[in-house]
Parts: C-alpha cells; sequence; structure tokens
C-alpha cells in the first residue's frame, strides 16, 4: 500500500522557484542531480507526486536483455517505462484524477503550477527560490 503524505521540499532536494516575469503563472519545482525525488504531474491539476526513484520497482529496474544501450530501441523501452511509472502512481492526492501526464526530473522540467509549460529554452532564466524549509510538496512512500 502506498503512503501519500505531505513532506518538506528540503527533504527530498526539491527547490521550488519562481521564475522571473513568468511569476503569475506560480510556482516551479527544480531537482538537482543528486536529488532522491523524481515525480508524475497529473494533467488535471498539475501537482506532481514525488516518490524516490530508487524505491520505485519500475524506475528502478535493470534494463532487459535485448534492449539495446542507447538510439531507437533503448528510447523505446525507455519511454514505455516512464509511462508504466507514471500509470503505477495512485490517484492525485491534491484532486483525486490518476491523470499523470509528466514524469518530472532534474532533466525534465514540470509545468508551472497553474498548467502552464515552463520553457527553459531561451538560456536566460532568472529564478527566484521560495525557502524549500517552508514548502510542502506530495511524498508517496512507496510506488
Amino acid at each position: 500500500m502506498t503512503n501519500i503524505r505531505r513532506r518538506i521540499a528540503e527533504e527530498i532536494g526539491v527547490q521550488p522557484a519562481y521564475v522571473k516575469g513568468l511569476e503569475d503563472h506560480g510556482v516551479c519545482y527544480f531537482t538537482w542531480p543528486e536529488s532522491y525525488a523524481a515525480g508524475g504531474q497529473c494533467e488535471c491539476c498539475s501537482s506532481i507526486l514525488w516518490v524516490d526513484p530508487r524505491e520505485s520497482q519500475i524506475l528502478s529496474e535493470p534494463k532487459p536483455d535485448g534492449v539495446p544501450e542507447y538510439g531507437d530501441g533503448y528510447r523505446k523501452y525507455y519511454e514505455e517505462k516512464l509511462e508504466r511509472f507514471l500509470q503505477s502512481l495512485p490517484p492525485c492526492p491534491a484532486c483525486g484524477n490518476k491523470a499523470y501526464d509528466k514524469f518530472i526530473n532534474n532533466v525534465s522540467f514540470p509545468r508551472f503550477s497553474d498548467g502552464a509549460e515552463f520553457d527553459d529554452k531561451s538560456g536566460n532564466v532568472e529564478l527566484t527560490n521560495v525557502d524549500p524549509k517552508n514548502f510542502e510538496v506530495w511524498w508517496a512512500d512507496k510506488v
């Protein structure tokens, strides 16, 4: 059974921040390579349910024999693995829907809290960090 609870963002290595010039869209979340959090974002309310990817049977599974190390075959396996992970998550703790559509980690950024897409392609992104000690996020203990 999955235990869902609120945790302090700092405890799991998640940095909430506002993007300069886009503050009206709300908070966006960032993680670092050393963060032990990955998550699924709900397409209905844009909430993120964070997990420890090392504890996820799907995210931590070894690459099956026959899947190449790189290229189209590996990309297909990886995309299917992420889809299986998103489908394995329990209903969203914020809205109750089971409609996760986006995998979030240190290289895959979430949408803003209002649902707007985050676009970092311009390269000139300035952040205003929110103190992660004072910010709670949703956490699932086991998935």
